[in-house]
């Protein structure tokens, strides 16, 4: 249910940012927002206690957006999010939005999951292959993975490209069992 009240938030103000295009900085205030809700638990509860005038969270608000150099149509989104009682969807509505942004600026988010760190010049090579492979805008989010043993493992949306030790290591148990 809060994913679904998530996503029509997050698609309301994508239709708002669509006439800037600035699909891209209010993701980054969002998750700038989102960031500073979740290290602070006393920051949180101020915006989800009814017992707290609107009038107060709202100064709280416009506090933490001066410090954090937040636009108008964030600051308007964010008193929309409290005014509603749903500044507790905050970490949900961001991440909607970053994906619909994603969408509508044409770019792929694409999970790589490595043994070790990748070097930058691993990462830009990774990077240009999958532009390659997609043809569009590609966005990786790098997590380590210790038990690939070593090399690569790339997911864009639901098909993965498992080019890891491991993974070829499966695929040679595979074909000895079946022949």
């Amino acid at each position: 249910m809060s994913t679904a009240v998530a996503n029509r938030y997050a698609r309301a103000l994508a239709d708002v940012v669509s006439r800037s295009g600035a699909y891209r900085e209010i993701s980054r205030e969002l998750e700038e927002f989102s960031a500073a809700c979740r290290v602070s638990p006393e920051l949180r509860r101020v915006f989800e206690t009814p017992a707290i005038p609107f009038l107060e969270k709202t100064k709280v608000l416009q506090a933490i957006l001066a410090r954090l150099g937040g636009s108008t149509v964030t600051w308007n989104f964010l008193r929309v999010l409290l005014s509603h009682y749903r500044m507790n969807l905050i970490d949900e509505v961001a991440k909607a939005f970053h994906r619909l942004a994603n969408d509508r600026l044409g770019v792929v988010e694409v999970r790589v999951a490595s043994a070790a760190p990748l070097s930058e010049d691993e990462e830009r090579s990774l990077r240009l292959r999958l532009e390659l492979l997609t043809k569009r805008e590609v966005e990786l989010n790098f997590h380590l993975e210790p038990a690939l043993l070593g090399g690569i493992r790339a997911q864009i949306g639901s098909t993965v490209y498992d080019g890891s030790v491991r993974g070829n290591l499966e695929r040679i148990r595979r074909q000895l069992t079946v022949s």
